[in-house]
């Protein structure tokens, strides 16, 4: 009998796996303006990794302006928000994708 403990890791597609500074910039585009950094840095604009973190950081930047002018009941769901926000940057310091609950499937604005 062999040990093959590596049979039943998942495969990471190449355009999914993090490579250079792909988890940095995953990690910025959650700090509120700081995901324009993952559209115009090259080359890390074009992966994968980089373009779902970006895309969450544009929803959640978008939903937090909405919520912003919404009294109480919109302040009171800003704390959801942060919680997208460290649930994200904890799955990006960890190299995995992150999609946000309910808009982050039916909403996608970086393809």
């Amino acid at each position: 009998m062999e040990n093959n403990e590596f049979e039943n890791q998942s495969v990471i597609d190449a355009n999914d796996a993090p490579v250079g500074n792909d988890k940095l910039f995953a990690i910025l585009s959650y700090i509120g303006i700081l995901w324009i950094l993952g559209l115009v840095v090259a080359p890390e604009k074009d992966h994968a990794f980089v373009k779902n973190h970006v895309n969450n950081g544009i929803l959640i930047s978008i939903g937090s302006c909405i919520l912003a002018v919404i009294p109480f009941l919109g302040w009171a769901l800003e704390i959801v928000l942060i919680v997208f926000v460290v649930m994200g940057i904890i799955a990006a310091a960890q190299g995995q994708k992150f999609t946000l609950p309910v808009v982050g499937e039916k909403i996608t604005i970086i393809k």
